[in-house]
């Protein structure tokens, strides 16, 4: 089981489209995306991926209603899921993070373009930075297996 986490991919296209490659070639069961996909043609590159996708808003999403017609079941964060058996608490800005550990398995999060895994009171917390490497000049994404906790950082 890998889940490819992503988030602030900013309509970056050519990134987007190296991602799908990569996710594709390494076939990857399920993509999260924390958020700030930002326009609707991106969201269409993404659905190239041959993973199951799940996403929420970002701060920069505006577009709402046209990435709503690519993906049905983007939601707004932060939401809570359960997936390969374990709990995910998943949201672009990274509120309320200690008042949740302990409570959940996994936090995924984006918005600050800071690569990030830590671990607090038992839940693995994952940044997985920036797809666009817009501000840290290093596009990157998370592989994680939720079964055994072990994560890898690739960049793209």
């Amino acid at each position: 089981m890998k889940i490819a986490v992503v988030s602030d991919s900013h309509d970056n296209t050519e990134k987007i489209k190296n991602f799908v490659k990569e996710v594709n070639r390494l076939n990857i069961e399920t993509i999260i995306h924390c958020g700030d996909i930002i326009s609707p043609f991106s969201a269409t590159l993404f659905k190239k991926a041959n993973s199951e996708f799940i996403a929420i808003f970002g701060n920069n999403d505006g577009e709402t209603a046209g990435l709503l017609k690519k993906f049905h079941e983007i939601k707004k964060p932060p939401i809570e899921i359960e997936l390969y058996g374990k709990s995910f608490a998943i949201m672009h800005e990274p509120i309320l993070i200690e008042k949740i550990t302990g409570k959940v398995d996994y936090i995924l999060y984006g918005h600050t373009h800071s690569l990030e895994i830590k671990q607090i009171n038992g839940t693995t917390i994952i940044n997985p930075g920036e797809l666009c490497g817009y501000i840290t000049e290093k596009s990157t994404f998370v592989i994680l297996n939720p079964v055994t906790g072990e994560t890898k950082i690739m960049e793209i």
